[in-house]
């Protein structure tokens, strides 16, 4: 009966070890994000949760599905056409990242504040 019980506590163990492998802390997510906005020739200092990729970055379909492309890439999970909804700011496409990978943490350290702050944003 304890080796079955002993079974048993491994598994879970092994179930939140996965959990745990498969999730990204906030600054991984932000790292990433500001990653790609980098090579998309987004300028560091205009990376704020507000921004919009329509609205401020002016992002066509081709400049967006780039966007998708590096979020499945850097992220390792699709991103479908149901999906582009949650993509329209910086910070909700955090906060889908955030869901997609279970990574419930709710804030956002933003990185246009001055050197040494960050400037944590609920939403």
């Amino acid at each position: 009966m304890l080796l079955q019980d002993s079974r048993c506590l491994f598994i879970s163990i092994h179930d939140v070890q996965q959990v745990v492998k498969n999730q990204l802390n906030m600054d991984q997510i932000e790292e990433k994000i500001s990653r790609i906005l980098k090579y998309m020739g987004i300028p560091a200092e205009e990376v704020r949760p507000e921004a919009s990729f329509v609205k401020d970055f002016e992002f066509n379909d081709f400049q967006f599905n780039c966007l998708v492309y590096y979020i499945n890439n850097y992220f390792d999970f699709i991103v479908g056409e149901n999906d582009y909804k949650h993509l329209t700011t910086i910070g909700s496409t955090i906060k889908f990242i955030r869901r997609m990978k279970g990574n419930y943490n709710r804030t956002f350290s933003s990185s246009n504040t001055k050197k040494g702050s960050k400037k944590a944003i609920s939403y």
